[in-house]
């Protein structure tokens, strides 16, 4: 029984390094320092800030001093009812995040160019009143500015400079 489950255990393992699954690391950015518009009381901001350090990316705080600028040009927040109840009431909400951004080099040249980016959760409403939790609707928005900065990240990464 015992070594039954042993050779279980040592065939799972076989079978995960096979398949080359490996822990998502550090990303490797084309870029050493990154310069950050966005104002430091925001929540998306310091997530961001947070990203870049993880990654090995040093933050300044002049513009000029910067590989890379990233300029939130816009952020907003969401909601729309997307179910009623029997009685008319508010019972689903979809929440939105939406964020316009880019990121230009030292000689202001676009390294990706303006877009948006939209995230989406839904949120259950249990209060006979139609009320929505603001404690569960503010989780569902950190939750989405994490995503969003993992996604720009992604994208960061992704970026090919010229030698």
């Amino acid at each position: 029984m015992k070594r039954a489950r042993v050779g279980l255990i040592l065939t799972g393992l076989a079978v995960i390094a096979g398949c080359g699954f490996k822990p998502r690391g550090a990303a490797e950015l084309p870029f050493k320092t990154f310069y950050s518009s966005v104002p430091p009381a925001s929540a998306f901001g310091a997530e961001l800030r947070r990203a870049m350090r993880a990654n090995g990316v040093t933050l300044t705080d002049r513009r000029s001093d910067a590989q890379a600028r990233f300029d939130l040009l816009s952020e907003l927040n969401e909601r729309e009812i997307t179910a009623l109840s029997t009685s008319g009431r508010p019972r689903e909400f979809q929440l939105r995040l939406r964020l316009r951004w880019q990121v230009k080099n030292a000689q202001d040249q676009d390294m990706i160019p303006a877009n948006e980016l939209v995230l989406r959760r839904q949120i259950t409403v249990l209060d006979v009143q139609g009320v929505v939790n603001p404690e569960e609707e503010a989780l569902l928005y950190s939750d989405m500015r994490q995503d969003a900065v993992r996604q720009i990240v992604r994208r960061l990464s992704a970026i090919k400079v010229p030698a």
